[in-house]
């Protein structure tokens, strides 16, 4: 069973797939949506908010999310006549995508990856980064909005 350090909000848990290795720490919300798999050896960190939205997210493994780190996978649209999540749904215009962090990919503190983004293996996003787009698999992105800065180098590591 994986490590979930209480408190931790989770919302239709019976769509959330946590690999048995994966370690969720205090304060996280997981919003299980049209579904979220988090994988082997992922660390999600306290006040991280996975699935904003309710789309899906795919979490590969050993990748980490960082302090109040927020990953979409749904928004409403400005086309609803109210973006408000507590108004009747006919009133909202809501998009729902699917948002992959790849194995080995890190997202900094207080970044944002938006609905429908593919963080790629092995790729860091910077902290306090708005992620607009897919990043390539080993490159390092910042900024509002999130681009290269530069590829990511790692040493060989064994098992």
């Amino acid at each position: 069973m994986a490590t979930i350090h209480e408190p931790v909000v989770i919302l239709r848990p019976e769509r959330v797939k946590l690999h048995e290795s994966a370690r969720i720490d205090s304060f996280v919300k997981i919003e299980g949506g049209m579904g979220v798999e988090i994988g082997q050896g992922v660390h999600i960190a306290s006040f991280a908010h996975i699935n904003v939205g309710g789309g899906t997210v795919l979490i590969d493994d050993y990748a980490a999310v960082a302090s109040g780190a927020k990953v979409l996978g749904g928004s409403n649209l400005t086309e609803g006549l109210s973006m408000s999540a507590a108004a009747p749904i006919g009133m909202q215009a809501i998009e729902r995508k699917t948002t992959v962090i790849g194995m080995y990919a890190f997202v900094g503190t207080n970044a944002v990856v938006l609905p429908g983004v593919v963080v790629g293996a092995g790729a860091v996003v910077g902290a306090g980064s708005v992620v607009t787009r897919d990043v390539p698999a080993w490159e390092v992105w910042f900024g509002n909005p999130a681009r290269k800065i530069s590829n990511r180098r790692v040493n060989d590591v064994e098992d």
